[in-house]
């Protein structure tokens, strides 16, 4: 059975920032990723999608974003940036490798792999995300509901809506993004628990992100009714 120093479940910007830090303390991590690129789940976002900060504000360790440093990087433009980030780690970077389980073992983790594959590590970090696994809440009603049911996991551009009424359920970062994508095709409700609570990008010319960085994009978004 082959046996490794650290396992790092997952490939996209956390596993490779936790990857860097791990190299810096003098350890070899393996990183373990699902998909066939370690850029996590960025290829699977919607297609409009930027980051919510600045690119001098939204390097992982290790390696500058590049470019103008105001700008909001695309999607594509970050998972071109993961894949710089993972060629200059200095790591194994495992692609199409699914960690099934983990489970203790002499001290130690062994870790089951999709196809039946075993491997053994001192320590293990799970850095997967919950993207894989949108969670799409249980309401009342949902068996009757004759519309379509999206998970912001599952959008991807605003063309099927046209015309529709849409309703976007949140207001983080993503679900405003969607909304404000989807207003210009369809008649969009974004509905949330509380007010929203709008800030200007740039005041004065520069750029004051909420926080640092923002990668995340998870929010639940219904449509239409």
């Amino acid at each position: 059975m082959e046996r490794v120093d650290v396992a790092v479940i997952g490939g996209g910007q956390s596993g490779l920032a936790a990857a860097h830090a791990l190299r810096g303390q003098g350890l070899q991590p393996v990183a373990l990723e699902a998909s066939e690129q370690a850029a996590g789940s960025w290829p699977r976002y919607y297609d409009s999608l930027t980051l919510f900060s600045p690119a001098m504000y939204s390097s992982l360790p290790g390696l500058p974003f590049g470019g103008d440093p105001d700008r909001y990087p695309h999607r594509d433009e970050v998972v071109a940036y993961l894949l710089r980030c993972a060629d200059r780690l200095g790591a194994e970077i495992r692609t199409r490798t699914r960690v099934r389980d983990v489970r203790p073992e002499d001290g130690a983790f062994a870790l089951g792999l999709e196809g039946g594959g075993r491997l053994v590590a001192r320590a293990v970090i799970a850095a997967t995300g919950t993207f894989g696994r949108p969670h799409r809440p249980g309401l009342p009603g949902l068996a009757a509901y004759t519309g379509i049911l999206l998970h912001a996991a599952h959008y991807r551009t605003p063309e099927p809506f046209a015309g529709q009424r849409v309703v976007v359920v949140g207001a983080g970062n993503s679900a405003v993004q969607i909304a404000a994508e989807l207003a210009g095709r369809a008649r969009v409700t974004l509905a949330a628990r509380h007010p929203v609570r709008f800030a200007r990008q740039r005041t004065l010319g520069a750029s004051f992100p909420r926080r640092r960085p923002s990668w995340s994009s998870t929010t639940a978004a219904t449509g239409p009714l």
